[in-house]
C-alpha cells in the first residue's frame, strides 16, 4: 500500500520547504502546484483530475475557484479542505490549518514573509 495522506502531505511540506524560493505570486504558485503534483505522481497512482478532487483520494494545488484576494495587504488566500495557502506579490508563501496553526512561512526570494 502507498503513503497515506498525511505522509504525502508531510512530503509535500518538507519539499516546498526545501525549493528554492519564489520572487512573485506566480512562482509561488507555480512552486505549490508543481511540488504537490509530483508528491502525488511519485506516491500514487491516482491520475490528476481536479474534476473528482472529493472523491478520487488525490491531493491538489490550490484552484482559483477557492481563492479570495486581499489586495490591501497583497496576499491571495485559497481554501482547501483543510488548510489555507497564502501567497503574497513577493512570492512568499504560507500554509496554516484552517484553526490557524502555521504548517510553512516560506520567505520570498526577498526574504519577505506573509505575516500572521
Amino acid at each position: 500500500m502507498g503513503a497515506s495522506k498525511g505522509e504525502r502531505f508531510n512530503e509535500f511540506l518538507k519539499r516546498l520547504s526545501t525549493a528554492p524560493p519564489a520572487a512573485s505570486a506566480e512562482e509561488a504558485l507555480a512552486l505549490v502546484s508543481e511540488t504537490l503534483n509530483n508528491v502525488e505522481d511519485e506516491f500514487t497512482s491516482i491520475p490528476y483530475n481536479p474534476e473528482l478532487w472529493m472523491d478520487d483520494g488525490r491531493m491538489y494545488p490550490p484552484q482559483t475557484d477557492s481563492c479570495r484576494e486581499d489586495p490591501a495587504a497583497g496576499v491571495v488566500r485559497y481554501r482547501s479542505r483543510r488548510h489555507y495557502t497564502r501567497i503574497h506579490v513577493s512570492g512568499a508563501i504560507r500554509i496554516e490549518e484552517v484553526n490557524g496553526l502555521c504548517l510553512l512561512d516560506k520567505p520570498s526570494r526577498s526574504g519577505q514573509s506573509i505575516p500572521p
